[in-house]
């Protein structure tokens, strides 16, 4: 990935300051949210947040855009065509911890759906869709809601997924909504349907082994 982004924008985890202060490791190398190819890193500081933010607000003076997105605190710049976030959150008075993200423009048209290839009935809205690449290990992440009740969105997804040649191995309710859980070959499939007033939320995971 790194040299997929290198190659697109010039741009890579090289190009990302770091603080002295900062223990970084790698968490996502390969993924793609929404069209857009990312890396994440996570980091423990031996700094306070309000020493996290100065230093990046410092760094990139007046090219930033401070934010909050739930317990973190975000700065963000764009540069070299690379949007970088640093996503900050207090551990201790005098200590930090949070992520590091690098990503790069879609390489896809302005105008391009994300997830067009779900499996889905006619009238679902794609809410996020994340794919990673872990080495032999490639996973999807995709959100949606439906118009449907759980137990039509359920029906629908076992049809469409046995028609697929996909295996159901289980399904099972839990809190409130459906799990179903498919294979095949080295593939899993896990659909958490969930009842969201009159609509259903939709959490597919799937995981190839390759």
């Amino acid at each position: 990935m790194l040299s997929a982004l290198q190659a697109q924008a010039k741009c890579g985890f090289d190009d990302f300051p770091v603080m002295d202060d900062m223990s970084v490791r790698s968490i996502m190398d390969d993924a793609n949210y929404n069209n857009r190819p990312m890396m994440v890193r996570s980091f423990s500081a031996t700094a306070s947040i309000d020493q996290v933010v100065s230093y990046y607000h410092k760094l990139w003076a007046k090219r930033y855009d401070d934010s909050v997105f739930g317990i973190w605190d975000q700065i963000s710049t764009m540069g070299d065509d690379c949007l970088m976030t640093v996503q900050v959150a207090e551990e201790s008075a005098d200590s930090s911890f949070g992520r590091l993200i690098i990503s790069n423009p879609p390489t896809v048209v302005a105008d391009s759906e994300v997830g067009t290839d779900l499996v889905a009935p006619a009238d679902a809205v794609v809410v996020s869709d994340l794919k990673t690449n872990d080495g032999n290990k490639v996973g999807r992440i995709s959100v949606l809601t439906l118009g449907e009740s759980v137990r039509e969105a359920a029906g629908f997804y076992t049809a469409e997924m046995q028609r697929d040649g996909w295996s159901l191995e289980r399904n099972f309710s839990e809190q409130g909504g459906l799990v179903l859980m498919f294979r095949q070959g080295l593939k899993t499939s896990n659909i958490l349907l969930v009842p969201a007033g009159d609509f259903t939320q939709v959490l597919i995971n799937e995981v190839e082994i390759r």
